[in-house]
């Protein structure tokens, strides 16, 4: 399970990357999505690289996340509620322990009421920059793991 951040604005972006931020459910910066692990959303992710941070997802990161899910307005009667597991499990961090312990975490996530698309804040100590790659030394592209971690000075 992925989850992707968008880190840069749409002023002077190509009409095909544009595109792509817009099936992937990234419209505004600081919005984040939780993404399922196939070959068609890495290769989407791989062509918008230089906007977005992405990396996989983790227990604290899927925890920091549910903190800031709005839940949905209209909710169909089969879904279970993110409130309903917080009253049963107590904390976050127990309610995402308990959707990483599942077969298909994605489908588990995604059967929440929360909506598709997680607003953060911008992080604390800032971006280091929104120009390089991750590998150089920024923020952008393919971060694996270390996505947690930009999650967590996001929440």
């Amino acid at each position: 399970m992925y989850a992707a951040i968008r880190i840069r604005g749409t002023v002077g972006i190509r009409k095909d990357i544009k595109d792509t931020l817009h099936l992937l459910n990234l419209e505004r910066p600081n919005h984040c999505v939780i993404l399922r692990e196939s070959e068609d959303i890495e290769s989407m992710l791989r062509k918008v690289k230089d906007y977005v941070a992405w990396g996989e997802l983790d227990e604290q990161g899927l925890s920091c996340l549910l903190k800031r899910a709005d839940e949905v307005a209209n909710k169909s009667s089969n879904e279970t509620t993110l409130d309903e597991l917080l009253e049963d499990k107590g904390s976050y961090g127990a309610v995402a322990e308990d959707l990483f312990e599942r077969d298909e975490v994605y489908d588990a996530v995604d059967d929440l009421d929360i909506n598709t698309v997680i607003r953060l804040h911008p992080p604390r100590k800032g971006y280091k920059s929104t120009k390089r790659s991750f590998q150089e030394g920024g923020s952008l592209g393919y971060r694996g793991r270390d996505i947690n971690d930009l999650i967590y000075r996001m929440r």
